[in-house]
């Protein structure tokens, strides 16, 4: 007999005060105990839009990050407006670029070494980064597009902490970017916390599904198809 579903994340909302989740402390992926894909399932469900940006990876396994974004827009021939981005990014912010391509690279040992050093969190890049196996022992978190060995030039001729658009889905400064293995979802800052809590609520749905599952249930009986 299959076992009838709960819906329910008081468990994990309890850990999150709503004093926490108005001032937007912290949304730790590892401490809320969900993913991405929860995140984007949530956002879907919300708003019709799954919020992902299109063929952004992380460079090693295990990088989860989530916080507020300062976003750049610029060629992919000109690092140098990623090198701003560091100049006037906040400790705990993650830089965001998006660039017109992703087969020169904006982002390197170099500018993640410096990042490190100001408290950046974390670099998400629609589009190339280059010094791969250096950045991954400096162990600074970066998502991207692609990997290449060579940059462009440093023309600085870009734009810091305006609205922007990679592959279809639009971020803005000040937005939250979470990511993980899976990839990595925006959300606007204006609809954050019932995200938040849409996700854990999904989560704890699909718990009580791999119980059920455990259980020896059907899937099929179990999700009614």
């Amino acid at each position: 007999m299959v076992r009838k579903m709960e819906i329910s994340a008081e468990s994990l909302l309890r850990d999150f005060s709503s004093h926490k989740m108005e001032k937007n402390m912290d949304f730790n992926l590892k401490d809320l105990g969900i993913s991405t894909s929860n995140i984007s399932d949530a956002l879907k469900n919300l708003t019709g839009e799954y919020g992902v940006i299109p063929g952004v990876k992380p460079i090693k396994d295990d990088l989860k990050i989530s916080g507020k974004v300062v976003t750049v827009k610029t060629q992919q021939d000109d690092w140098g407006t990623s090198l701003k981005a560091v100049e006037t990014a906040e400790e705990g912010e993650i830089i965001f670029i998006c660039c017109d391509g992703d087969e020169i690279g904006v982002w390197g040992e170099l500018f993640s070494k410096y990042a490190q050093e100001k408290g950046v969190q974390s670099t998400v890049i629609y589009g190339a980064m280059r010094d791969v196996e250096a950045v991954k022992q400096l162990d600074y978190p970066v998502f991207s597009r692609s990997i290449v060995p060579h940059a462009g030039k440093p023309r600085a001729e870009g734009e810091i902490r305006i609205p922007t658009e990679c592959g279809g889905v639009k971020v803005n400064n000040g937005d939250w970017i979470f990511g993980d293995d899976g990839g990595v979802v925006v959300i606007a800052e204006e609809i954050l916390q019932k995200v938040i809590s849409k996700a854990l609520k999904i989560k704890t749905n699909e718990d009580e599904i791999l119980h059920q599952i455990e259980d020896g249930n059907s899937l099929s009986d179990i999700l009614g198809i």
